[in-house]
């Protein structure tokens, strides 16, 4: 081992007169790679940029002097870079530094002095200047010793990624780098890798334990910056400066501004598309694509593929699925037939996932949903059909891209039984429409309602969009109101919307259900203000104009001997406008503009009929309660049954079919909602009459 000397080693780069056309080195250009004192002494450097022909860079032993310059005393040797230009990445060994003075590319020869590196405490730098004596910048830096770096002020070096210690422990002859050479976006990426010493061997006693240098050269994957727009063929969004060609393998990163669309046929060898990364694929892309989606918890989450060529095998292959009783895996389809609504794949399930097929999964761990295929540049469609049990089907976003939920469902308008989505949240299924849509995410699966067996939903590859920060679509904010009530343990809500031209009965696209795709003993909703055809609505929207005639049935279910608390957020109402719960068994008003209102349930509740919504400029009180026939509706609950819903009076109810033959006459004492059980009656037209108290309504009822 060499005699322990406190010097420094300097690297100082000077070029001749036709290098000012390439422009200047600065701080970082190249980096360290390794370090042996020994017999026969080396070390070796990576280039970080494109080093210009005929360059000179000067290897110094005088250590800095804290003001940009260096001391004398030690010595300098003087690379001449040779006659052609050196490519990023490249890596340049110099060995036997007091004798033959060998460099893998140029020339190598002393400038002044003699230099002679150390073992156990020694630092080299990197400069450029106009001899090799005088630097202007330096470009890097190593050292193997703790807390002696040479003097580093005035350097503009950065310990950790400009300026290299390897030390560790001991007393380091040499070290070397061992860290990644690929797979980073850009050159520079790898400063980091390079200063971090937990990615060096080194060697204490011998140096020459460390040799030979490795000479690998360093690679760069073309990594998406969206430095300049959105253009997938702009050189200046690509971290290499360079649009990726056919065996380029593609990083797309998350939490960017701009994310690509790619708008001419375009092929790569690979394509990493990272969670919450997004591409449009206007035309087509060749190359196998992997999507990652993070799942934070071990909680079941609706899915899709956003690739084709998808299976359940590959799936259950490269995800760490839970596992259930019976050899199910935390992979599910959802059936719409049959009494049992979901299906689970085995360790043997094998078949392709298909395009907009969604699915629900559970990962033993929290980690990533993983798949792989091909990108979707088309228009796609996807079947949907009616069940024995009801007509929900689980379908998921086809693309790599954001899909307006409002745009698809009027593209479907068709094929649903209404324009609306439902997406599970992790707690409860939410509720989307025209009025409340949402841009929904790549990988992401959803609820919609078949309006028959062999319908069609169509994903429109013109319905694509990057989306920067936030899921939901971002338009006016139409005025609304929003009930809550909650059990203690539970929340749940039903929103009210106020917009022009819109209708109290059924407006396709504004006024959506709850997902009845689940069981629910605990939820909070409205039915129509006129025209009530049984819907439990998650969403109304009513015209806006004359809030106040419009009474809201509220529709309940809870159990007995609970707690409930009603609540009210409003947004954009007109001045003056304050929402009132009426309760009609008990005769009262609240104010939930005011504060909230508490009550301890009796008995079960499932249905309408004692609550209502007022929303009134005038202050309502318990003497403004009164009974009015055209709060009453009536509609066909079920195949056998009719509804009476919003009667608080005793009434008389008849039947007749078209023919006028009378096939009911009963008689109720309605307390807000009953029910009347029909005979076994053949399908067709029949007309319902209600005589009472507070008058007659006269509604024709549809058999099928």
């Amino acid at each position: 081992m060499k005699h322990y000397y406190k010097i420094v080693l300097t690297l100082t780069l000077s070029l001749f007169l036709g290098f000012s056309s390439w422009g200047q080195l600065t701080t970082g250009d190249i980096a360290f790679l390794g370090y042996n004192a020994d017999a026969p002494d080396a070390f070796s450097i990576v280039a970080l940029v494109d080093i210009p022909s005929s360059s000179i860079i000067y290897f110094t032993d005088n250590e800095s002097d804290g003001a940009g310059g260096i001391n004398s005393g030690e010595g300098t040797l003087s690379w001449n870079t040779g006659a052609s230009v050196i490519a990023a990445g490249t890596v340049i060994t110099f060995t036997d530094l007091n004798a033959t003075r060998t460099a893998s590319v140029g020339t190598l020869s002393i400038d002044n002095g003699t230099l002679n590196i150390a073992g156990g405490g020694d630092a080299i730098f990197a400069f450029i200047g106009t001899n090799g004596t005088t630097p202007t910048t330096f470009l890097a830096g190593i050292q193997n010793e703790t807390g002696n770096f040479g003097n580093l002020a005035g350097t503009g070096l950065t310990e950790g990624t400009t300026f290299v210690n390897f030390f560790m422990s001991g007393s380091p002859d040499g070290g070397q780098y061992n860290g990644p050479r690929t797979g980073l976006g850009s050159f520079s990426d790898y400063l980091t890798e390079i200063g971090d010493n937990t990615n060096w061997t080194v060697s204490d006693a011998d140096g020459t334990l460390i040799l030979p240098l490795n000479a690998t050269s360093f690679e760069v994957t073309p990594t998406w910056t969206g430095t300049t727009d959105n253009d997938w063929a702009t050189a200046t969004n690509w971290s290499t400066g360079t649009v990726p060609g056919a065996s380029d393998n593609v990083i797309i990163p998350a939490n960017l501004t701009n994310y690509p669309t790619v708008s001419s046929t375009t092929t790569v060898n690979t394509l990493q598309i990272a969670s919450g990364a997004t591409l449009i694929a206007n035309a087509q892309v060749n190359g196998t694509a992997t999507y990652t989606r993070n799942l934070p918890t071990t909680n079941w989450y609706l899915v899709s593929s956003p690739l084709s060529g998808e299976s359940i095998d590959d799936v259950t292959a490269n995800n760490d699925l839970a596992s259930g009783t019976g050899g199910n895996l935390g992979l599910g389809f959802y059936l719409n037939n049959g009494a049992t609504p979901w299906v689970y794949a085995l360790v043997s399930s094998n078949r392709a996932i298909d395009e907009g097929e969604g699915m629900s999964i559970k990962l033993a761990n929290p980690g990533n949903f993983v798949v792989s295929g091909n990108l979707n540049s088309s228009t796609l469609g996807f079947n949907i059909s009616t069940g024995s049990r009801n007509n929900f089907n689980l379908v998921g976003n086809p693309y790599l891209s954001f899909i307006n939920s409002a745009t698809l469902a009027s593209d479907n308008t068709s094929e649903l039984t209404e324009e609306t989505v439902w997406l599970w949240n992790g707690t409860e299924y939410v509720t989307y429409n025209a009025v409340s849509p949402i841009e929904i995410a790549p990988g992401q699966g959803f609820f919609i309602e078949a309006s028959s067996t062999g319908s069609l939903v169509t994903f429109v590859n013109s319905n694509q969009s990057h989306q920067s920060t936030d899921t939901f679509l971002r338009q006016e904010s139409h005025p609304s109101f929003e009930l809550f009530v909650t059990n203690g343990n539970e929340n749940t809500s039903t929103k009210v919307f106020y917009v022009n031209n819109k209708t109290t009965g059924f407006d396709n696209g504004y006024d959506s259900k709850m997902f009845g795709g689940i069981d629910k003993d605990f939820a909070i909703f409205t039915q129509l203000v006129s025209d009530d055809q049984g819907k439990k609505l998650a969403i109304q929207t009513l015209p806006n104009t004359d809030h106040a005639t419009m009474i809201i049935p509220v529709g309940l279910t809870a159990k007995a001997d609970q707690e409930l608390t009603f609540s009210v957020s409003s947004t954009n109402l007109p001045s003056g406008i304050e929402i009132y719960l009426e309760d009609r068994v008990n005769n009262t008003f609240v104010n939930l503009s005011e504060g909230d209102h508490t009550i301890i349930t009796k008995a079960d509740i499932n249905g309408i009929g004692q609550y209502y919504i007022h929303a009134s400029s005038a202050k309502l009180s318990n003497e403004d309660i009164t009974q009015n026939i055209s709060n009453v509706s009536i509609y066909k609950s079920s195949e056998n049954e009719i509804t009476i819903a919003g009667l608080q009076a005793s009434a008389n109810v008849k039947v007749f079919s078209l023919l006028g033959e009378e096939l009911i006459d009963t008689d109720i004492n309605s307390n807000g909602i009953s029910k009347v059980t029909l005979p076994n009656l053949s399908t067709g037209v029949y007309v319902v009459k209600l005589n009472s108290t507070l008058g007659n309504i006269t509604k024709k009822i549809i058999l099928e």
